[in-house]
């Protein structure tokens, strides 16, 4: 074969390829779709032209299983040097080949998608959600549209079709019986209203039929409420800020509030709130078990910008637990999670905190889920990156493309939305208003364009055909116990990942309270204490644990709550940096303290359960909720002022009377370089987990200096004395625990307070 006859021969198949399965007049999308694979190889460094492209795109075809038409092409490539135009007709006809292969396949053949298009406001993930920042950026746009075929024609419907106002959509999602379409819509204000303005739009929850017919709104506009879920059982799970509070880490300019996990009747009435987390959440679905998978920012005393991971529950709310991600922070962020048909594996994006969300296209089996034996870190044998060439924005860097809103299809297909550039927001550098496109994406490498639109984002393609539905859960809770109360059982609190230390017992859990953040969105305003961005706490005090390891006990619920494992001297040995709650009536269960996942525990008698529950024991006055002058000064007065008053220069220091110094106290003040904390910074004990022996007290040089022979033989602590300061030492050390400004001034006088109303 001659090197002309060759190109005559492609550019014929090409002409041929490129018309099969396509509409009358679908010339505008066979040209977008060759501009595609052009902006394809350009992102890989090469032209559609060279060597290497096509090879890779014969590798594809043949395990596409294209057959004769890649053959023939493969022994076109060996039989002649091509020139430009003969290598680029080639690279074509592979290309066009593989496409009619695609989207001939059962799983997308004769299947509409529907999908969202929408303008997104760039910063982070965070403020996606929130109705005040369309008006802020004023990027109102968008609507819920029918695809009727995908990758054939650029037809669309608009199910909406003019019967909503200005505004802006985000977070779709489709019925089982693919008959009703969920999304969330913000109406756009005619000002720009600040956040506390009464005049303030919101997100609220919509559904409209597939074919346009019965538009509705479902909650009630007065909260941001969005990502709607359809459950098994006809309800609809969906995020609200209806619980209250704020993000504890923002800038003036950010006034952020707290989403959470929430349900409703399918109608949108008899609204239930089933996670009581202090901090966001994001895209629930529903796994192939039932149960309701969804994405959690976890910081308690750690770093505001990592620890988004995968968590599940059950529908109901009960037994919330971790799946993957709250001990890494190689992944920053875990979004829009999704379970692989026929499949317990979970597709999700590998995403960032400081932009939008987007990322890398990552698949986790949670049957393979482990923690390093030094690190006690996540470890990545349970991930598989389908997008190896996109780095974990932010955790690892910044490349340029981005997944989002990823549909299974099955283990080896996906829809997706695409876009090229670097996921936008405020550290990717990519501060463009961002489009993405509708594509199919595969495990070979496979990335064919479906739809694109210029000038918006077109997200969440979800295929317009009915699906199975998971097995509808039975509610967990049990009874009869006091209707805001639930109960703990713990296995054996010896179990543990990192072991515990040698020659401590452990006698009892401390549970405490965190609470939400209140009067204020900016970071540090009020300042708690010396950790940087901390929760206001309480501790609601103590439950015993038996010989054999085992503890059980009654717990309020709705409460998020975190334990410390506390030996026989009262000191913490473990400590929780996450939290839990429980439903009304909910008994949960759990192994150890901080145990490798998927650990089961054996079938014996626990002493705990020869009994009834335990009732919580309150501790030490000045602890629910803490406050330093309450809790600590009364021991520094009678134990430590007399040498510690500042009245000469060998007694300046430390200084620890207890008059006002600033937001704290000379005492406070002056204990700092001896005392340890955990928070979101270099001042924290540890970053990413709490070490077995390394907790407050173990920690901090206050306590090794009272056990000093400097000071054993003069000051003489009583048990109750020394349970306050390892109460304050292993509670994070702070000095309020309201966010009030008259509480804490009450706090700062001594007084004591009730606990706060928002927890």
């Amino acid at each position: 074969m001659t090197v002309g006859f060759v190109n005559r021969w492609l550019l014929a198949a090409v002409a041929l390829l490129s018309q099969v399965g396509l509409a009358d007049g679908a010339d505008d999308l066979r040209a977008m779709v060759e501009a595609d694979w052009s902006a394809q190889e350009k992102r890989r460094g090469r032209k559609a032209a060279s060597p290497e492209a096509i090879r890779d795109a014969l590798t594809r075809a043949e395990r596409l299983k294209v057959g004769q038409i890649a053959a023939l092409c493969r022994r076109a490539a060996e039989a002649a040097s091509l020139d430009a135009d003969g290598r680029l007709a080639l690279y074509r006809a592979i290309r066009w080949a593989s496409r009619e292969r695609i989207l001939s396949h059962p799983l997308l053949a004769g299947r509409a998608i529907v999908f969202l298009q929408r303008r997104r406001f760039i910063c982070q993930m965070l403020h996606e959600y929130v109705g005040y920042y369309c008006d802020y950026g004023d990027t109102s746009g968008g609507g819920v549209y029918v695809l009727p075929r995908p990758g054939r024609s650029l037809e669309t419907r608009d199910v909406i079709a003019g019967r909503l106002p200005r505004g802006n959509y985000t977070t779709l999602s489709l019925s089982y019986d693919a008959r009703t379409v969920y999304f969330a819509f913000a109406p756009r204000a005619k000002t720009k209203p600040g956040f506390y303005s009464p005049q303030r739009r919101y997100f609220a929850v919509h559904a409209v039929g597939a074919d346009g017919t019965a538009l509705r709104r479902l909650s009630d506009g007065t909260h941001d409420e969005f990502d709607p879920c359809p459950l098994p059982d006809g309800h609809i799970a969906f995020m609200s800020t209806r619980r209250g509070g704020y993000v504890r880490c923002n800038n003036p300019w950010e006034p952020l509030p707290v989403y959470t996990l929430h349900r409703m009747d399918a109608d949108g009435g008899n609204v239930r709130t089933l996670s009581f987390h202090e901090t966001n959440e994001w895209h629930p679905s529903v796994l192939n078990d039932g149960r309701i998978v969804y994405s959690r920012w976890d910081y308690v005393d750690r770093s505001a910008a990592n620890f988004h991971g995968l968590w599940a529950s059950n529908p109901d709310g009960t037994s919330p637990v971790i799946l993957f991600g709250n001990y890494t922070r190689r992944i920053s962020a875990c979004y829009q999670p999704r379970a692989i048909p026929g499949s317990t594996r979970i597709v999700f994006i590998a995403g960032a905190h400081h932009a939008d969300v987007g990322g890398s296209l990552v698949i986790l089996d949670p049957s393979a889920v482990g923690l390093d034996r030094t690190s006690a870190g996540d470890r990545f044998e349970a991930i598989e990156t389908l997008s190896p060439e996109i780095a974990f924005p932010e955790g690892v860097g910044w490349s340029k493309g981005y997944f989002h809103s990823p549909w299974p299809l099955s283990q080896d297909r996906f829809l997706v939305s695409f876009g090229y550039e670097k996921v936008p927001g405020m550290s990717s550098g990519n501060n463009k208003r961002d489009v993405t496109g509708l594509y199919y994406f595969d495990r070979f490498g496979n990335l064919e364009l479906l739809y694109r639109r210029a000038g918006i984002s077109c997200t969440y393609p979800v295929p317009l055909w009915p699906r199975p539905r998971p097995p509808v859960l039975a509610p967990r809770r049990q009874g009869p116990k006091p209707a805001e109360e639930g109960e703990f059982v713990l296995t054996d609190v010896r179990q543990s990942h990192l072991p515990l230390p040698d020659g401590r017992t452990i006698r009892s859990l401390r549970v405490f309270q965190v609470l939400p953040k209140s009067e204020s969105h900016i970071v540090n305003q009020p300042r708690i204490g010396h950790a940087n961005a901390e929760s206001a706490r309480m501790l609601l005090g103590t439950v015993p644990v038996e010989a054999d390891g085992s503890a059980y006990f009654r717990a309020p619920a709705r409460k998020p709550l975190y334990f410390q494992a506390v030996d026989q001297a009262g000191r913490a040995v473990q400590s929780m940096r996450s939290v839990t709650y429980l439903q009304p009536g909910e008994r949960r269960g759990c192994i150890g303290c901080h145990e490798p996942p998927g650990s089961v525990a054996g079938p014996r008698r626990l002493m705990a359960l020869a009994r009834p529950a335990s009732v919580i024991r309150p501790g030490p006055d000045g602890s629910r909720p803490f406050g330093f002058p309450r809790l600590v000064q009364p021991v520094l007065d009678r134990h430590c002022v007399r040498c510690h008053d500042g009245k000469g220069d060998h007694r300046a220091r430390p200084v620890l009377t207890g008059e006002r110094a600033g937001e704290f106290t000379r005492s406070y003040n002056s204990l700092r370089p001896y005392v340890r904390w955990y928070e979101w910074g270099g001042a924290s004990i540890a970053q990413n987990i709490s070490r077995p022996g390394q907790i407050g007290v173990d920690a901090s040089r206050l306590a090794k200096v009272l056990a000093g022979a400097k000071h054993a033989k003069r000051v003489r602590l009583s048990a109750g004395d020394r349970r306050r300061l390892f109460v304050w030492l292993d509670g994070n050390v702070p000095f309020y625990g309201t966010y009030s400004k008259a509480e804490r001034a009450a706090q700062h006088a001594g007084r004591a307070v009730a606990p706060p109303a928002l927890q």
